[in-house]
């Protein structure tokens, strides 16, 4: 074998590793634009959790709020049925 074949050998297998670098980096850019892609729609699901957590909550406090009112105005109408009985 000279050196000419051996370079071109060489060559040849230069040639076909870099190609195959180069298929990896578009199959690693895919990958990382799917990962992105994820990435977006579980933020959506993230914020759609926090909101409906943020709507129970003030349907607790709302909840709390009702129950405050009905005992006073409970109160109130005991009291005034008592002062004129």
């Amino acid at each position: 074998m000279t050196n000419e074949e051996l370079y071109q050998l060489m060559k040849d297998g230069f040639d076909q590793v870099n190609q195959r670098l180069d298929r990896m980096d578009q199959r690693l850019d895919r990958m990382d634009t799917r990962l992105n892609e994820m990435d977006t729609r579980l933020r959506g699901v993230e914020n759609g959790i926090s909101e409906l957590k943020g709507k129970q909550s003030a349907i607790v406090g709302m909840r709390s709020w009702i129950v405050t009112a009905c005992a006073i105005g409970a109160l109130i109408i005991s009291i005034v049925v008592a002062i004129f009985k």
